[in-house]
């Protein structure tokens, strides 16, 4: 399936590597010296492929990343055994001990620690040094230039027609191509954060997407009660009307309590929503936070029906959101070990409800946490109480990849 993304070889470049080969003698043999070696993968955000090579067969030897992210230091370790070629592949070698546990060439990048708030600092480019040493040898270096979410992409505040919002869009957005375009929204959190975070990984796929924040900015309601669904549908109207917008091709992207009403704006506005994203989300109304007493939301000044969270829905049917209306896809995902709720029951009592399985694209990550949205191999929120680290990161990367999937195929349509 093609894809709208920035070009890929430029993700990595290699800057410095130590020691360089040695060229011997055209009668003898090359010398294989440790290296380093990195390829750019085709995917979302450009993973890439890393071999370490030349090590003696049987060595162990300790892989670093340090990196310098929004002006703060992070960093991960590893340790491996190199094979009888003398040969690491980090996607088929799990470490013997370090920061990630299992085979997987981008472990050194998701797994480095440091300061939280930097990670949102994803607009700039940014190296990180990976070192290969035995003991306290360093044996070889190389730095790796990564690419920043909008390093091709523009961006703005939006306050029209009473938005507090957030416009990203690639920087060759053009009239003589529309293309899908995305509505995000947050969840329980409120603010703006979490939507322009997403919003940046969308324009960094190479689509348009407007952040809406529904609560908790000047002006809006202070908690998640009572929320007017006229705030997304002014969004909507102000992402359709901007030039480059396939509106034929307009998604809503709601994460947690942001999917309920991610999948009812693609259920009751198909004219307006083709289809949703809606990760660790409900298919029904769930009532305010923290007054479980009131709505969550409110249409043209009345609260719209709901329960209480985490109650099962039973038979009350007034508060169902009729996911088979939506008539475009739907990409979903959830964790087993999300603490917040039960969102993997949630996906399944809502996936049930679709006619046709194949607009399902469903996400099920055992082991996962909540916090399934954020970028892929990017080291934030991976601490998760009883969730796996990996897990949680397989669950960002298989939710991407999917996201990517399907707006490059509603561009082909």
């Amino acid at each position: 399936m093609a894809s709208r993304r920035r070009d890929p070889v430029p993700a990595v470049a290699l800057l410095l590597t130590a020691p360089l080969l040695v060229i011997a003698a055209c009668s003898a043999p090359p010398v294989q010296e440790p290296a380093i070696e990195v390829v750019a993968q085709e995917g979302a955000f450009d993973p890439l492929a890393i071999t370490l090579t030349g090590l003696g067969a049987g060595q162990e030897v300790r892989l670093e990343a340090t990196a310098g992210i929004g002006g703060s230091a992070y960093s991960s370790h590893a340790t491996f055994i190199a094979d009888d070629e003398g040969r690491v592949d980090l996607a088929d070698v799990a470490p013997t001990d370090g920061s990630w546990t299992t085979p997987d060439a981008m472990g050194p990048f998701w797994s480095m620690v440091g300061p939280p708030s930097a990670v949102f600092e994803r607009r700039a480019d940014h190296q990180v040094r990976l070192t290969v040493s035995a003991g306290d040898e360093e044996l070889t270096h190389v730095v790796v230039e990564r690419r920043g979410a909008l390093t091709d992409a523009r961006f703005r505040e939006v306050g029209d027609d009473g938005l507090i919002a957030y416009y990203a869009a690639p920087s060759d957005l053009s009239t003589d191509e529309p293309l899908p375009a995305v509505l995000v929204f947050g969840g329980s959190e409120g603010g703006l954060d979490a939507a322009r975070a997403s919003a940046d990984s969308i324009a960094a796929l190479g689509y348009p997407a407007l952040a809406v924040s529904y609560f908790k900015s000047p002006g809006q309601p202070s908690t998640l009660t009572e929320v007017p669904v006229e705030t997304f549908l002014t969004g909507l109207e102000w992402l359709r009307a901007q030039p480059g917008v396939d509106t034929e091709r307009v998604f809503a992207f709601g994460t947690s309590r942001g999917g309920e009403m991610a999948l009812w704006l693609a259920a009751n506005r198909p004219e307006q929503v083709y289809g949703a994203f809606a990760p660790v989300g409900a298919g029904y109304l769930v009532c305010g936070i923290p007054d479980a007493r009131k709505s969550a939301w409110t249409f043209e000044g009345s609260p719209m029906p709901c329960l209480p969270m985490n109650e099962p829905m039973g038979s009350n049917t007034a508060v169902q959101v009729p996911v088979e209306e939506v008539s475009g896809p739907v990409v979903l995902a959830c964790g087993s070990a999300d603490a917040v709720w039960r969102s993997c029951d949630l996906l399944d009592e809502m996936a049930s409800r679709f006619d046709d399985p194949e607009r399902v694209h469903a996400i099920v990550q055992r082991g996962a946490g909540h916090l399934v949205t954020a970028p892929p191999y990017v080291p934030w929120g991976l601490d998760e109480p009883g969730a796996t680290p990996a897990a949680t990161h397989q669950a960002r990367v298989d939710f991407w990849d999917a996201v990517d999937a399907v707006l490059a195929q509603a561009r082909q349509e």
